[in-house]
Formats: structure tokens, sequence, C-alpha cells
């Protein structure tokens, strides 16, 4: 007998600054823990540009005061300091990390599984939210202590299914922050509006988006940076870590990480070999242990993320996610379709 799934799920509606406050007072605990003894926060502390952050603050405010409502709300709930959050939620800005993505595209189904990577100490910290946003798309995502949904994997009401990889962007800029681009990204209604949110010309630097659409049966992934962009349709096997290899994009100046760049072809060397695709297959290549300290399932080290879970989502009449807590947990994986959102 296995034991208990770990991650919290919670469930919250009302407007963008009743959600964020719920949020806020739910993981009240966990949010102050992380603020306290976040060294990525404590990093953006010493080295946060005052006046860009400003600059950030008033482009955000412009575009999406929505969700820094939500920010607010999480502030307010959690007794977090307002500035504190911004840091966390603009982050994306500053430092990257890790994640790994694999689809398999057949003619009725496509399978689509990724490694969550990020900061170790968030394994005990993240949740899962399903939302009911006042006038929005109903979503469920896994969330960080203190920060809005959008920057992990997700899936919504309207079968749009949604990972994300953090690139490193050649040409940030001032402008709107990927978190709330992200944000805008997951009440998307199809993968046209999910590319058009996502491709929001504010925007301040570049992502890795991979899109699924339930209704569709259609696959893509989308690679930005603050002014560039290339959309790859993705049919049969596709591998994806954290640098640029689009066809649009791929020769572009990047500083691409070790990591990323071993990781990388090492799925692709998996994914090339796969005769079947099936979720033990997708979960085979994101539980690879390979070329340790850069392997696809990681496990800290020098400069490298923590895999924190893995979601393996299969789209054909319904979406089915099942989210693997670490291995070491010893626990079944927790299955989620769309009936989560109710009627």
């Amino acid at each position: 007998m296995g034991n208990t799934f770990p991650i919290e799920v919670f469930r919250v509606s009302g407007s963008n600054y009743e959600m964020g406050s719920k949020i806020g007072s739910r993981f009240k605990e966990k949010i102050t823990k992380f603020a306290e003894s976040s060294m990525a926060l404590k990093k953006l502390r010493k080295v946060a540009d005052k006046a860009r952050y400003a600059k950030l603050i008033e482009c955000a405010n412009r575009r999406f005061s929505q969700y820094m409502e939500e920010i607010k709300g999480i502030s307010d709930g959690s007794g977090v300091a307002y500035n504190d959050l911004l840091l966390l939620n603009f982050k994306y800005e500053n430092l990257g990390t890790g994640c790994s993505t694999v689809i398999f595209k057949g003619d009725d189904s496509i399978i689509l599984g990724h490694n969550e990577d990020g900061e170790r100490e968030n394994e005990d910290k993240a949740f899962i939210l399903v939302a009911e946003p006042l006038g929005g798309t109903p979503f469920l995502v896994y969330c960080y202590p203190g920060m809005i949904p959008g920057n992990a994997f997700s899936f919504n009401s309207r079968g749009i299914v949604m990972t994300g990889n953090a690139m490193p962007t050649p040409d940030p800029k001032v402008g709107v922050p990927r978190h709330l681009v992200d944000r805008s990204v997951i009440e998307a209604t199809s993968i046209d509006d999910a590319l058009e949110r996502a491709l929001l010309p504010e925007r301040a630097s570049g992502f890795s988006y991979n899109l699924v659409s339930l209704k569709e049966k259609r696959a893509v992934n989308l690679e930005t940076t603050s002014q560039r962009h290339c959309v790859t349709r993705v049919d049969g096997a596709f591998f994806h870590t954290n640098h640029y290899v689009s066809a649009g994009l791929a020769g572009i100046r990047q500083n691409a990480s070790e990591s990323s760049l071993v990781r990388y072809g090492q799925g692709i060397k998996m994914v090339s070999k796969a005769d079947v695709a099936s979720e033990k297959r997708v979960l085979e290549i994101l539980f690879s242990t390979a070329n340790e300290p850069n392997s696809i399932y990681a496990s800290g080290g020098p400069g490298n993320s923590w895999t924190l879970c893995t979601a393996v989502f299969e789209v054909s009449e319904d979406i089915r996610l099942k989210v693997h807590a670490r291995k070491e947990r010893n626990c079944k994986p927790l299955a989620l379709t769309t009936a989560v959102f109710g009627g």
C-alpha cells in the first residue's frame, strides 16, 4: 500500500482579487515559509533593478490589472509583503529553471508528458488549484506558493492543455512580465486563442508553450522571445527542454544551459526509439536518470533543478491527467479529468 498523495487540491472561485485572497489565506504558512527561505527571492532582493521593476509594474498594471489584483489578494490573504510577491511573480524576467516535455500525437489521441522542475523546497509547498474565475474560463493548474496560476502545467474547461519550458530569452525588454502572459494563456478557448494571447506584442521575455486541444485534436509548440516567435505543428513524436530548437529560432543567439542541452539530446534519442506511444513509454523517458546531474528526471546538483512532480495528459475523448509525485514518495498518482469542473 502506497503513501498518501502529497499535493493538495484546492478549489477557488470569485473575482481575481477574491481568488487571490482565498489562496493566500489557505496557504499562508507555505507562502510565508517560502518567502522566508527562497534563495531565488533573496537573490532578487539584492539584484533587482528598482527602476526597471517600476516600469514592469507600470506595464503589468496597464495590460493585466486583474492579475495584479490576484497578486494583491495573495498578499493580503497571506500577510506576505506585496513587493516580495511581485518579485516572485516577475522573477522570470531574471531567472530561469528547468522542465522537460514529451508529446506523442496520433490520429485520434495525444499523450503529453511533462516534468515540472524547480526549487526543491517547492516540492512540499506547491499545490493544485481548480479555479472558476468570475466571467472567465475554469481551469486546473499546478501552482507555486505566492504566485498566481499560469507558470506550470494546466488544462481548462474548454479543452486546452498547456505545459511550458523556461527559455534563455536573448532579447528581454521592459514590458508585460511573462508570468502574467501565461496567466492569460491558461484561460484560452482554443489553440489559436492561446497563440494570440501568448504573442502579446508587449511581452517582456520569451517562453516555450506546449499546447494541446481536446476538441481540435491538435498539438503545437510555440517558442517566443520578446520580439520573435515560431509555431511548430506537432505530428508524431516531439521533445523539448529549455533552449530554442524550432526551425525559426534554433539559430538564434542564446545562452543554453548544459542541463538543457544534455536533457534534450537524451530525450530525442529516447523518443526516436519509441515504437509505441503510451503512458508507460512517456514515463520511461521522463523518469530517465541517464547523465546525472543533467538527467531528464532532475535530482538537483550545482545549478540544476529538482523534478517536483510529473504530469501525463492523455487527450482523446476526454482529458485524463495523472500527476505523479516524486518516485521516493511511493504513492499512487492523482487522476483528474474535465469532470473536475462539474456540469
